[in-house]
């Protein structure tokens, strides 16, 4: 045994000399873009096309008003306005749950794709804790490619109308994104 306790000490007081490992980092001198957005997203709970779905729940969901454990997919149209008339910009993709045993609140993995427009093929990437009690809610932009490539931001968002008879709900997000230009590739 001791001769095993005098290996262990050897190999760690070894790694204690180990040079570090090497990294490379490149920085432009670019200064980082800021786009602000605005855009509505309609969620449709409800009626013929529905374009969100319950996917999973568990023995808590229907006994706590939280409703805790619900897990959904969804496919929600985005546009520039709060009108279903107003210009399609994209659509917002992903999986939220309910993710808290005491408040309505959802945890959020989301894409932006942006299916028109100037930011046509570039997405968002959405994640984080929405609490739906909250009139404002803010939500972190942790990524995003082509024109949003390596963005970060925060999106608030708020209940622009929440329908009676459960069938659509549309929220407003107003978005801040910071990122770089779309046209400038790190090479080596």
């Amino acid at each position: 045994m001791g001769k095993l306790n005098t290996l262990i000490l050897v190999i760690f007081l070894s790694s204690l000399w180990l040079p570090p490992p090497q990294t490379e980092s490149m920085h432009t001198g670019e200064k980082r873009k800021v786009t602000r957005l605005r855009f509505y997203l309609h969620d449709f709970i409800g009626g013929d096309s529905p374009t969100v779905w319950a996917v999973a729940r568990c023995n808590l969901t229907d006994v706590l008003p939280s409703k805790f454990g619900k897990f959904l997919v969804l496919d929600n149209l985005v546009t520039s306005g709060p009108g279903l008339d107003s210009p399609e910009v994209g659509r917002l993709q992903g999986t939220v749950g309910q993710a808290d045993l005491h408040e309505r609140a959802l945890v959020m993995v989301l894409n932006l794709v942006f299916t028109k427009g100037e930011y046509e093929g570039s997405t968002l990437s959405i994640l984080g804790r929405n609490p739906l009690t909250h009139e404002v809610r803010e939500i972190s932009i942790v990524g995003g490619t082509a024109a949003f490539r390596m963005a970060t931001g925060y999106i608030l968002t708020r209940t622009y109308f929440m329908d009676p008879a459960g069938v659509c709900n549309v929220y407003e997000y107003d978005a801040v994104v910071y990122h770089t230009d779309r046209n400038v590739l790190l090479s080596h």
